[in-house]
């Protein structure tokens, strides 16, 4: 990953990727997640905002089946089918949707296509535009409803 130009938080985000895919094959705390993150990716892990970096291990780790499971209603693929880097994206934007309230739903949906296009599949980030976006409409449909119809403003007052 070219991480020049590259804020923090996306860092942050890239990371909690490879840390919950490493978790789907290989279980442990998020101690050990962060461990292994910071040893294999020291570099990038140096330039994190840790703060998000922990709270989205944490809660996709203590959450996982849970935030998967609200993608239940908008997908035709079962979660068992699901590749676990999409799972993984899909998680953390769940997480994100429920409880980073200060951080515009646009902002998540984007930040997923991004990892998505990062470490998915060809088409996978269109998969996981989908259902991130149907996600948002449900948890935050009066912000979504805003955006939609004032796509210049920034944030929702």
């Amino acid at each position: 990953m070219r991480n020049s130009k590259l804020s923090p938080r996306r860092i942050s985000r890239s990371l909690a990727v490879q840390g919950i895919y490493h978790f789907q094959t290989n279980p442990k705390s998020v101690s050990e997640i962060e461990d292994y993150l910071q040893n294999s990716n020291d570099e990038l892990f140096a330039k994190a905002n840790y703060e998000l970096l922990h709270f989205l291990l944490d809660m996709v780790t203590t959450n996982f089946a849970a935030s998967l499971d609200l993608y239940s209603n908008y997908s035709s693929r079962e979660i068992n089918d699901i590749q676990p880097i999409e799972k993984s994206v899909l998680a953390i934007a769940a997480i994100e949707l429920k409880n980073s309230i200060s951080v515009p739903a646009p902002v998540i949906i984007n930040e997923a296509i991004e990892l998505a296009k990062l470490y998915g599949g060809e088409d996978s980030f269109k998969f996981v535009n989908g259902l991130v976006d149907k996600l948002a409409n449900e948890l935050r449909k009066t912000e979504m409803e805003h955006f939609r119809n004032n796509p210049r403003v920034k944030s929702v007052k």
